[in-house]
C-alpha cells in the first residue's frame, strides 16, 4: 500500500467499524423491542464433506450424504432466496465448499440472483488459477483460514499438514496483480495461538489484506454434520475444562485483546464488533457469565443446511426446507417465532461464535 492511499485506506477502515457498531446496536435494540426484520445475510452450508482433520469439528467424522442437493435444486433455493426483501447477501461454507465440483456453477448461479457472496475456505483449493476462477464469477469476499504465522501450530490445529503453506501460497497470489475480490483471514483464538494475534492483524496489514475476524473456540459438536444430526447435540456444561486448545493464558489473552482494540480504533482491519472483541476475556475467563449475553443468532440471520433445511440456529431444528417453504413465510413462522421465543432462554456458550453476533 502506498502512503498515498494509507489515509484513504484509514478513513475506509473507520466508516466500517462505525457502521458494525451501529449495527450491532441497532440489532440488540430490535431483540429488546421484539422486532423481527427480514434477514440481513443468509448462510449457505454447502456440504457436509471437507478434506480436512481439525480437532476442534465433527463434520469430517461423518462420510458426507449424497442426498445433499444438487445444482438443479439449488437453483430453485437460490431463486426463493432472491424475493426475500431487502436480502442481498449470501455466506457460503461447508464443511469445504470446495470439495464439491460444482460450486462455481453454483456461485454463478447466486450472482445471477444479484447477490453479493462471501466464501469461506480453509484454502487449499486455492491454487492455480482458482482465484481468477471466483474473481471473474463474482465473489466479492474471500474468506480463508490461518490460525497461526507458525506452520506446525496452524496445521494441527487444521488436521491437515501443509495447511499454512496452501495458504500463505494464496495470499501471494491474491497480491500478485489487482483484485476486485476482498481477502480476509478467520482466526480460531485458541491456546496455543493466543499470543500471536496481534501478529496475524499485522501480517494482514503487512500484506495489504481487506481484514481479520477472529472466532472463539466452541465444542466440537457446535460444528456438527447434518447428515447425522437434525440439530446440536446436548453439550456437557464443562465441555471446555479438560479441552486442551481453551485458552488459560488469560493475561495473554487480554493484553492481545487490548491491542486489537486500540490498533481497531485507529483503523487496523479488525472485522469482530468491538463489544465481541472486548468478551473474548471473559469468554476464557468466566464461561458462566457469557450465559447472561444476549443472543443475537435467531434475529438477522437465516441458514439453510445442505439438504435445504432452513434454520435459525444451528441449535435447533429446521423451520422448513427452502424446495418447499417460501423462506419469507418460515422465517416469520411459528416454528420462527417458537425458537425465537426458546433462544431467549437459551444459555449455550455458541452465543460468542461470529454467526450469533
Amino acid at each position: 500500500m502506498t502512503s498515498a492511499s494509507q489515509p484513504t485506506y484509514k478513513f475506509r477502515q473507520s466508516l466500517t467499524r462505525l457502521r458494525r457498531e451501529m449495527t450491532q446496536r441497532a440489532k440488540l435494540a430490535m431483540l429488546r423491542l421484539g422486532v423481527v426484520p427480514p434477514p440481513f445475510q443468509i448462510q449457505i452450508d454447502f456440504t457436509d464433506a471437507c478434506n480436512f482433520r481439525c480437532p476442534t469439528c465433527s463434520k469430517w467424522m461423518v462420510r458426507p450424504s449424497p442426498d445433499e442437493l444438487g445444482l438443479d435444486a439449488w437453483r430453485q433455493v437460490l431463486a426463493r432466496i432472491g424475493h426475500v426483501p431487502l436480502l442481498r447477501k449470501i455466506s457460503v461454507s461447508g464443511g469445504e465448499p470446495f470439495a464439491r465440483a460444482d460450486l462455481l456453477p453454483f456461485l454463478e448461479l447466486a450472482k445471477q440472483q444479484g447477490l453479493e457472496i462471501v466464501l469461506i475456505t480453509n484454502g487449499w483449493f486455492l491454487g492455480g488459477d482458482t482465484l481468477d476462477k471466483l474473481e471473474s464469477t463474482g465473489v466479492d469476499r474471500l474468506m480463508v483460514s490461518l490460525n497461526s504465522l507458525n506452520a506446525a501450530v496452524h496445521d494441527e490445529t487444521r488436521g491437515k499438514p501443509g495447511s499454512q503453506a496452501r495458504v500463505l501460497e494464496a495470499v501471494d497470489a491474491w497480491r500478485a496483480r489487482p483484485r476486485s475480490m476482498d481477502l480476509c483471514l478467520a482466526t480460531a483464538v485458541m491456546e496455543g495461538n493466543c499470543g500471536e494475534l496481534a501478529a496475524l492483524l499485522q501480517f494482514v496489514e503487512d500484506k495489504g489484506l481487506t481484514g481479520i475476524i477472529y472466532q472463539v473456540l466452541a465444542a466440537d459438536e457446535a460444528h456438527y454434520p447434518f447428515a447425522r444430526d437434525a440439530q446440536m447435540q446436548e453439550l456437557a456444561a464443562d465441555w471446555y475444562a479438560h479441552n486442551p486448545r481453551w485458552v488459560r493464558r488469560i493475561e495473554i489473552l487480554r493484553q492481545q485483546v487490548d491491542e486489537l482494540l486500540a490498533r481497531q480504533q485507529a483503523g487496523a482491519p479488525v472485522l469482530n464488533p468491538p463489544p465481541q472483541l472486548r468478551n473474548f476475556v471473559l469468554y476464557y475467563e468466566d464461561p458462566a457469565a457469557i450465559r447472561k449475553l444476549p443472543c443475537l443468532g435467531t434475529l438477522t440471520r437465516l441458514y439453510i443446511d445442505p439438504f435445504g433445511d432452513m434454520r435459525l440456529c444451528y441449535g435447533y431444528p429446521p423451520i422448513g426446507n427452502a424446495l418447499r417453504d417460501d423462506p419469507r413465510e418460515a422465517w416469520r413462522g411459528e416454528a420462527a417465532r417458537r425458537i425465537r421465543r426458546d433462544s431467549a432462554h437459551c444459555t449455550r456458550l455458541c452465543r460468542m461464535l461470529n454467526n450469533n453476533q
